[in-house]
């Protein structure tokens, strides 16, 4: 397949998560049927399934795909504001995880349809290497490394983080329990912290 015809199958996929994504939003997961995501992106019925097993497989893909383009968001801006190369890893880790904290906070409504699941952004990298994606974690595992971190070790440290402070916030998030975002802000960052400074 020549690359015109690569990026085209890829828009048209994209097309169809985003899609889904808008519905699933709207009407909630359980709600909205292949049927409805195949009106909205105005595709047959059939070139859904070239894409896509099933609707848990569409899911899958969603999480995976939304939740990489969330957090490259978190990683603009903190690239953009600040001067990493100038920070130490605790400082780095906080300011990242203070800047996903605040970015569910602002986004609580795309809590809806990922959960607890921005995490699968490092399944999707390890599986389809994005080179933005690469570049930004290429800085964190390098500041890991100077930490004493092997490369494989940083690479589920990172996970472990992500995965905990993304299911902890959202339950604070979308349901104030069993501690809101405000009591459980603090506590979550140290723990984090913690779980960096003594995982090597």
């Amino acid at each position: 397949m020549d690359e015109t015809a690569r990026n085209k199958k890829l828009e048209k996929k994209i097309r169809i998560l985003e899609a889904a994504f808008s519905l699933f939003k709207q009407n909630s997961v359980g709600s909205t049927a292949i049927d409805d995501v195949v009106k909205a992106t105005g595709i047959a019925r059939g070139t859904f399934y070239l894409y896509f097993r099933d609707k848990t497989d569409l899911m899958e893909q969603l999480v995976m795909y939304k939740s990489a383009e969330y957090v490259k968001e978190i990683f603009r801006e903190l690239f953009a504001e600040a001067d990493i190369a100038a920070m130490d890893l605790k400082t780095l880790a906080e300011t990242f995880l203070a800047g996903y904290i605040d970015f569910l906070v602002k986004n609580r409504e795309i809590l809806a349809v990922l959960s607890k699941n921005m995490s699968a952004c490092i399944r999707k990298e390890a599986e389809s290497p994005d080179p933005e994606f690469e570049k930004y974690f290429n800085v964190i595992y390098e500041k890991m490394g100077e930490y004493g971190y092997e490369p494989e070790k940083a690479h589920i440290i990172f996970y472990i983080l992500m995965d905990m402070v993304g299911s902890v916030c959202c339950d604070a998030i979308l349901l104030g329990k069993p501690y809101t975002i405000e009591e459980i802000r603090e506590p979550v960052i140290t723990s984090a912290l913690n779980i960096l400074r003594n995982g090597r």
